[in-house]
Parts: structure tokens; sequence; C-alpha cells
């Protein structure tokens, strides 16, 4: 135990015992954290006494806001009951159970089935392994790739990195796990460095590089294609309109699964539930995370349509499916997600992030203005200022430049906010922001790259 809890204790303890993700360790040594001490609404309150802005809601995450009272008494509620049982050889219990079958419901077309997880990263291994099951379950056992894009985030767990597209997490771990492959991303403002010069991805034919590189590889060895429907770590990269369809239509050409990564994109972000159903889309399998509990316990899971979850009733001798996680279903992180989809649904939260991303879309276009500026992105309340070094050749800047500098610059004005891999700055806030604080934030970003120059 620490002998003392004052700011300076704390940021002690922190150097000394605490390993950072995303974080320089020797300058953290230098400058110490920036300890969180309590939080509401899209407020954080810090242990050195100053208030901030929450730009970036936690991690993508905190869709309801921070201090929801009915989530903590949700999770007090389940742990005096049942705080703990496991979903392993039939077992179940009531959270699991209702949640499951709550998100049967909310998910679009026929995704009837979940599998739970502890987060984002295992819920897309789960997809990759549960794509090679069927196709081995089809006689189609030389089905083993996945297909994911250039600059698209899944996770950081060995499958999931591999499946990432942004080598920079890649180069000090090692060799990636096989069986992975890259397609261009649908990035209007970079399409040359990424594209085919023959493709337009102006136009939905953006997805026919999908289609070229399938057929480079042979359908006969492609499992699944995973795909934001907003790449978000990655640069908030919202793809042309229609490209997800078109994405939807080449799997179903080459007989090939297609896999939704709706764990930052789920449960209002963009301005519906789910950012595959601003196109109708329907994928044969969608992973989630995040906003299922607003952050406030870990959980994620995967979908799947029907013919999926037969295949794997139907499986000749009817064997076990060997994929288990101790956490899998946990009662707690169930309860807790029943609840926000609850404050989500009761308070018109998904409803109302269209009008408020509008909002935030006319403050941030105010930006164009700034020679800094290259490219504004947004879906709902997911958005990003794309930094450049020069607007006419847009040379990016990249991890520890400028866009550090304003994120940082930012913190002291009162925001946080995350400079994303290509000098993108990310502005996501809890969708149940002010239009004040909304006005605010963009204000302190303007500032914060005007004071960096």
């Amino acid at each position: 135990m620490l002998e003392a809890t004052t700011h300076d204790a704390l940021a002690s303890a922190d150097i000394e015992h605490l390993i950072h993700q995303l974080t320089r360790a020797g300058h953290h040594a230098r400058t110490g954290p920036v300890i969180v001490e309590s939080a509401s609404g899209a407020t954080l309150r810090l242990a050195d006494g100053r208030e901030i802005l929450d730009g970036t809601s936690g991690l993508w995450c905190v869709n309801v806001g921070h201090g929801r009272a009915e989530l903590a008494d949700a999770a007090a509620d389940q742990m005096r009951r049942l705080a703990f049982a496991h979903t392993s050889s039939g077992f179940s219990h009531q959270p699991a159970i209702e949640l499951a079958a709550r998100l049967a419901a909310l998910t679009p077309g026929d995704l009837t089935a979940a599998y739970f997880t502890s987060g984002g990263a295992e819920a897309n291994e789960t997809a990759f392994k549960f794509a090679r099951y069927y196709w081995r379950l089809q006689d189609k056992a030389t089905k083993s790739l996945v297909l994911s894009h250039a600059r698209g985030y899944h996770g950081l767990t060995h499958g999931a990195g591999s499946a990432t597209g942004l080598t920079e997490y890649h180069g000090v771990f090692g060799d990636l796990a096989e069986g992975f492959d890259k397609v261009p991303p649908p990035y209007p403002y970079r399409w040359d460095e990424y594209g085919p010069a023959d493709i337009d991805v102006d136009d939905i034919a953006g997805a026919e590089a999908v289609a070229r590189r399938i057929e480079e590889l042979g359908p006969e060895r492609v499992a699944a294609v995973i795909m934001e429907p907003v790449l978000g770590t990655g640069g908030v990269i919202v793809p042309p309109d229609g490209y997800l369809r078109a994405v939807r239509g080449v799997c179903d050409r080459y007989d090939v699964l297609m896999i939704a990564d709706e764990v930052i994109t789920g449960f209002g972000r963009t301005g519906a539930w789910f950012g595959s159903e601003h196109e109708d889309v329907v994928p044969d399998m969608m992973t989630f995370a995040k906003g299922v509990t607003s952050g406030y316990l870990p959980l994620g899971g995967v979908m799947l349509r029907q013919h999926l979850r037969d295949a794997m009733r139907e499986a000749p001798g009817d064997p076990p499916l060997m994929h288990v996680f101790t956490y899998s279903g946990h009662p707690v992180p169930c309860a807790v997600a029943l609840a926000n989809l609850n404050i989500l649904e009761n308070e018109g939260i998904v409803d109302g992030v269209a009008a408020k991303g509008r909002r935030l879309r006319r403050r941030l276009d105010e930006l164009h203005d700034l020679p800094e500026v290259g490219d504004i992105r947004s879906a709902g309340l997911m958005s990003g200022v794309e930094l450049v070094r020069d607007q006419d050749t847009r040379e990016p800047y990249h991890v520890g430049d400028r866009p550090t500098a304003v994120a940082a610059e930012a913190l002291k004005r009162g925001l946080a906010t995350r400079a994303l891999l290509g000098g993108t700055m990310q502005l996501a806030p809890p969708l149940i922001i002010s239009d004040e604080q909304i006005d605010r934030a963009v204000g302190i970003l303007a500032e914060s790259i005007i004071a960096t120059r």
C-alpha cells in the first residue's frame, strides 16, 4: 500500500511500477503521468485539480458519459447475487442469456448468436477462428486467409495484430502471424499512396481493389474480409458512400465471409446503432466491444449470422467448441451492458448523435482555414483532423512530430485529444456531450494548432 496518496506520491509510484501503453518510457519517467481522479459526463477531473474535456471518450468507449450511477449499481447488484460464473461445458446464467438475446434483436439482419470475450482484440481473434472453422465444416479447408485494410486496426494480440494494417505497431515484436493479407484502405485523401492507379476510390469501384486481391490470391484460399465501417485508429478514415455495400457484394461474389469490426463504431458512435446500418449491410460476423458497456467494464464479442450458427450446431459428430476464455460471458459485465443499453435506448442517445455530429462537423470545417489542416473527416461523433506539413504536397507528420505537441498543448488548455498515427487529431467525445462542450473542444483544438507553430 502507498503510504500517501498525494499527487506527487502517486506520480512517483506510477513511474516506478506501472508500464504504460502507447507511451515513451523514457519521456514518461521525466514528465510523469496525467492522473485522472474522477469524472462525470464529458469532464475528467485530474489529481492536480484541473478539469478537462474528454475529447476521446477514454479510448473511443465511454458512450453514455462518465459517472453513471446506474451502471455502478448494476455491477454491484450483480456481484452480490452472482459475482462469477462461466459459460463453458453447458453452464450459463441469466445476464449472459439476456444480453445475447438483446443483441440478437438489436443487431441487423439474422445476426442471431453471440460469443462473448473480454474485448475487441479477443473478439476479432475469435471471428478469424470461427471463419476458418466454418470453411472446414464446408470441406473448404484451403479457405484460411483473412484480408484486412492497410491502416485498419483490429487489436494487438498476435492474430488481431497481424490483421491490423498499421506497421508502426509491428516493428519491435517479431514476425506477424501467417494467414493474413492486406488490401488498400478506402482513403480518398491518400488513395494515390495506397490504391491501384486504374481504380477510383471516389467511386464505389474502390472496392474492386478488394476483388482484385482476392483474385490474385485465389478465392479458394480466402476465408474472410474484415473491415471497420469507419477506420478509427488508422485516422478516422470514412469510406466513400456505398463502399461497405460494395465490399459485401465482393464477398458474396467470391464466396468469402464478411466480418464487420464494430468495436469503435458500434452502439451509437456514428449516429446509428451500428456503422454497418448506414448502408443496410448485414455482415456474416460482427465484432463489438467498447460501447457495449460504455467502457465501465471489459466486454466484447462476436455476433454470428444464422448460417454460421447452424453450421456449428450441425458439425459432424457434434464436437465441443474448443475455443474458451475464462471470462467469456462474465455475469458482471453482461449486467452492466444490459443497463448501458437501457440508457442508450431510454434516453434516445443514439438518435441524438446525428445532430451533435453535424454541429461538430460544422465547427471542425472552420479549421480548413488553418494551413496545417489537410483533411477533415467525420461520421457522427467520430472525427479526425489530419495535419500536414504542406497542404499542396500533403506531406504527412509521423509519430512524435507536431501532432503530439498539439495534443500536449490541448491538454494544457483543457482538452484530452490524441494524435493518431499519420498525424490525425482525434475528436470522439462521449455521446452525451453538450453543444457548448463541442464548441469549446473545437476551439481548444484550433488554439493548440496555432500555439504550436
